[in-house]
């Protein structure tokens, strides 16, 4: 199989990030993974290797999101290391329930997590794609950024925020050769959804392979096209 270049996911862990580094493996990439929890990322990789033959070792950086001045080093020596950063999957998350229900302190928690550890990654990868002139990247969004609903204001709003910082570097970055896109599924099957007490039970959801599909899609177009944002609705939307 040939291989691809490097792809870092952040969340890498969770219902989506674990399925999409497992899919790029499989399709040639060198997945960075990148979570908090050590012994998660190690079950994670063993997997990637058992699954992913003939694609390059994934790398695990055991690293908290919101340590911002960590995770811009160790994605630098990366960098360094393996010579490109082809792919940025940005799908690290939490959920908080809630509009104004929830303390100041706990929203500023929510945004440190779903936008200011967002912003850090992309400011230091877009540098770093500027330099390659090229390079891909997926803002792992959601639908609650476009579309409120009662008791999701606060975690539809940091997506609403992503969404609106991925539009505008949209508008920047293609031109340089660096392609940035919005994901914004519905309720995927994953345990976070399951916490924010989705309605849905598990075979009417988007299913985290489904955002991997999609990211295949994607990747597999030529360099002349170009898509801004993709929204993912469940056919049970509609019944």
């Amino acid at each position: 199989m040939e291989r691809k270049g490097t792809a870092i996911v952040t969340g890498a862990t969770g219902g989506i990030g674990s399925a999409v580094a497992e899919g790029l493996a499989r399709d040639g990439y060198r997945v960075v993974l990148i979570a908090r929890n050590r012994e998660k990322l190690q079950e994670l990789s063993r997997r990637i290797v058992a699954g992913s033959k003939n694609s390059p070792g994934p790398v695990c950086l055991p690293v908290d999101m919101v340590d911002w001045e960590r995770l811009d080093i160790e994605i630098r020596k990366t960098a360094n290391r393996y010579g490109k950063i082809d792919i940025l999957v940005n799908s690290a998350a939490m959920f908080l329930s809630g509009s104004l229900e929830q303390s100041v302190e706990k929203y500023q928690n929510i945004l440190e997590t779903n936008l200011i550890a967002q912003y850090a990654i992309l400011k230091t990868v877009v540098e770093i794609m500027k330099l390659q002139k090229s390079g891909y990247i997926f803002n792992i969004a959601s639908r609650a950024g476009k579309y409120g609903f009662p008791g999701g204001g606060i975690y539809g709003s940091t997506k609403s925020a992503l969404i609106g910082l991925t539009d505008s570097l949209y508008r920047e970055l293609v031109p340089q050769g660096i392609r940035i896109v919005s994901l914004c599924p519905g309720w995927v099957n994953t345990d976070m959804a399951k916490v924010s007490g989705t309605p849905l039970e598990d075979r009417e959801m988007i299913q985290p392979q489904d955002i991997m599909k999609t990211i295949r899609f994607l990747l597999d177009m030529s360099e002349n096209v170009c898509v801004r944002e993709i929204v993912l609705e469940m056919r049970k939307s509609f019944v």
